[in-house]
């Protein structure tokens, strides 16, 4: 039974924070300005809201989907190293993420808004570009209001980022650029064919 060369050694590429991008971009153009303290990474549940205001922003990530096959590429260290090749194998993966505004007044709607604006724009596509990201476009915005802790009626409106980024992974992939043969023919030669009719 031959040997098998297998991928060794797998670690992930680097990728784009998108909850911290995101931060940046509701801090920056979800205007009127929330404060950092009032922007918040998921509904969790041992997570609190902002003490005494109900003027915040929540950002979650729905979900990933790939689009297309992966991508491999091979490296291969000098010839005169004994060393295995560097495979990189990444996709191109679209990241939904939402992002809700609360508030006890009409501002959850116009951050909401506003934000979605800049999100189509060439602002957005520059600002998620210079992070590792392309802005797709954002959804449409979306009222989900509710009951808060104080059972007061809180406004809040949702808004989807669709992004795009690469993801993916490297393995260490043993290969080889050589061969030894210590007999070469031309079949056709030395094995005429033979037809029977």
């Amino acid at each position: 039974m031959a040997d098998t060369a297998y991928p060794v050694n797998p670690v992930p590429l680097i990728e784009p924070d998108v909850y911290e991008a995101c931060r940046e971009f509701v801090l920056t153009y979800a205007l009127p300005a929330l404060t950092p303290d009032t922007v918040i990474q998921d509904w969790r549940k041992h997570i609190s809201l902002p003490p005494e205001t109900d003027d915040y922003a929540v950002i979650s990530i729905l979900f990933d989907s790939q689009h297309g096959t992966a991508v491999e590429t091979f490296i291969a260290p000098e010839p005169d190293k004994n060393k295995p090749g560097i495979l990189t194998v990444q996709a191109l993966v679209e990241v939904r993420v939402q992002i809700d505004f609360c508030s006890e007044d009409d501002k959850a709607r116009q951050r909401a808004r506003r934000l979605g604006i800049v999100a189509g724009s060439s602002i957005g596509a520059q600002f998620f570009n210079e992070r590792g990201m392309s802005a797709l476009y954002a959804g449409d915005v979306r009222e989900l209001s509710f009951t808060g802790a104080a059972n007061q009626f809180v406004k809040r409106y949702a808004i989807t980022l669709h992004l795009s980024l690469n993801e993916g992974i490297t393995v260490e992939y043993p290969y080889f650029d050589s061969a030894k043969a210590s007999r070469v023919e031309d079949a056709d030669a030395h094995h005429p064919i033979t037809r029977s009719f």
